[in-house]
């Protein structure tokens, strides 16, 4: 380990990819203290809001994040304090001798059709997967909740499409088709469950650009979605022809297979009296959303598709060939995709330094997570002090542990660099006085652990692990 003494260190974004570089800093750097800041008074990102509910031990990551918050001195929690809002990328490089951002991606891949942006119903995974997850963005006062309301309300059986065919897409239709009793136990928002119960989805498409063999869900979360009870799930026959190309893409992934054969045995096993359908449809596209004279998704016109191309790179051609099929709500999930970061503080720092962005590839250019003047890596420097770890480093991609291997990589990085060249004393002490100028309310690790027994005390009235507060005014009254 490095023994520069008290070394300071600023992590932007409490997820996981967060709090595993904190975690890496603290072993790395002998004696470091590292300050973790997140725009929300809630720790912990995407574990909290974007784990499906119904999925517990996926969130018992977070039981050893909230004993390193809340049990240790040399890691500190910076909550409610937002980035390009409350304090700029400068002042937290003025303030730390070195800064890693790990807040993410904050926005979504679109499918650019007719229709998609202006009609309501027609919604990313991301905030319907946020709404019903308690993202204070997406609460019960939100346009998301008004959208998913409407929507479930402008016909008798509303008939939901996902589209997309990776597990974000899965989480969807299963939230959807669960028995509300069921989800009752889990800590869904209560504001969603209430929803859901009231206007019952009874008919879910899972809807994919490419064939059977080229869809990413695990076998474990299919298995999990077929085996709902009182759901028939329906694929065409067709769907199963494979080409050659396909079958060898089954056969390059194991996981991929066993999808394939999850799908297939549901298929031939029909269940009759079911009253909830869910229908997979492979080699389809949505090609243009039609709504009402209110602006309400009314339809869907999909295309159908014809694979071509090589094993391991099959794209999808359409076909020419065309339907229209009524649609209340559709939930696109073709990928998040990071933001670049909207600057509303006023930037009193030094260094003034204004984070590049890579537009093309949707990340903040760098490398091993050192963080690049520009995406071009012949003519770009490295700014000293400065990486970025987790989806705004390498993208949308992989599961939760994938962020430890990232943070470590990037702290590897930071250890190699410091050694070669320490870094230079911080200019100011932090950003408290800046924070406390601006009456930024900072939530301590103290106060979420006041709010984390606040919500487990509601949770255990309701039967649930927690019932979690959807409003920020709220939980500063709380605290």
């Amino acid at each position: 380990p490095d023994h520069a003494e008290s070394r300071r260190f600023a992590v932007v974004g409490s997820g996981p990819a967060g709090m595993y570089a904190a975690l890496a800093l603290t072993k790395t750097f002998d004696g470091s203290v590292v300050d973790v800041f997140d725009r929300y008074p809630t720790p912990f990102g995407l574990v909290r809001f974007g784990v499906a509910p119904d999925h517990a031990e996926t969130k018992l990551v977070t039981n050893k994040f909230h004993e390193t918050l809340t049990t240790r001195d040399d890691i500190r929690f910076y909550g409610n304090v937002q980035l390009g809002r409350d304090v700029s990328v400068g002042e937290l490089y003025d303030g730390y001798h070195g800064v890693i951002l790990a807040y993410g991606s904050s926005g979504d891949r679109t499918l650019d059709v007719p229709g998609e942006a202006e009609l309501e119903g027609v919604m990313s995974a991301r905030e319907f997967v946020a709404w019903f997850n308690g993202d204070p963005e997406h609460g019960p006062e939100s346009a998301t909740h008004n959208a998913v309301v409407r929507a479930l309300t402008s016909t008798p059986k509303p008939h939901v499409a996902v589209i997309g065919v990776g597990n974000v897409a899965i989480d969807c239709a299963r939230i959807l088709l669960r028995d509300k009793s069921e989800l009752a136990k889990t800590d869904i928002c209560e504001h969603a469950l209430d929803v859901l119960r009231r206007h019952p989805v009874e008919k879910v498409s899972v809807i994919g650009r490419r064939g059977v063999a080229q869809a990413s869900f695990s076998p474990k979360e299919l298995r999990e979605v077929l085996g709902l009870p009182d759901v028939r799930v329906v694929i065409d026959d067709e769907e199963f022809g494979l080409a050659p190309e396909d079958e060898a893409d089954l056969a390059a992934s194991r996981p991929r297979r066993r999808a394939y054969d999850v799908l297939l045995k549901a298929h031939q096993s029909l269940k009759t009296n079911a009253s909830k359908v869910l229908n997979f449809r492979f080699k389809t596209s949505p090609l243009e959303f039609g709504g009402d004279s209110n602006g309400n998704l009314r339809s869907m016109k999909l295309g159908r598709n014809e694979l071509v191309g090589a094993a391991g790179a099959r794209k999808a051609i359409s076909s020419g060939e065309t339907e229209t099929v009524d649609t209340a709500m559709a939930l696109r999930s073709v990928g998040y995709r990071a933001e670049p970061i909207v600057v509303s503080v006023n930037d009193e720092s030094t260094s003034q330094i204004v984070l590049p962005f890579d537009e093309r590839e949707r990340v903040v250019p760098n490398e091993y997570g050192a963080v690049l003047t520009s995406p071009d890596k012949s003519t770009a420097k490295q700014i000293p002090g400065l990486y970025v770890t987790g989806w705004l480093k390498r993208g949308p991609t992989g599961i939760i542990g994938t962020n430890l291997t990232c943070a470590e990589e990037t702290v590897a990085k930071m250890a190699s660099d410091f050694a070669r060249l320490p870094p230079p004393e911080p200019t100011s002490s932090g950003v408290d006085a800046a924070l406390a100028k601006r009456a930024v309310r900072v939530i301590t690790a103290r106060d979420w652990a006041k709010l984390d027994a606040h919500e487990r005390a509601l949770g255990e009235s309701r039967g649930k692990p927690r019932v979690k507060l959807t409003s920020i005014a709220e939980m500063l009254t709380i605290v």
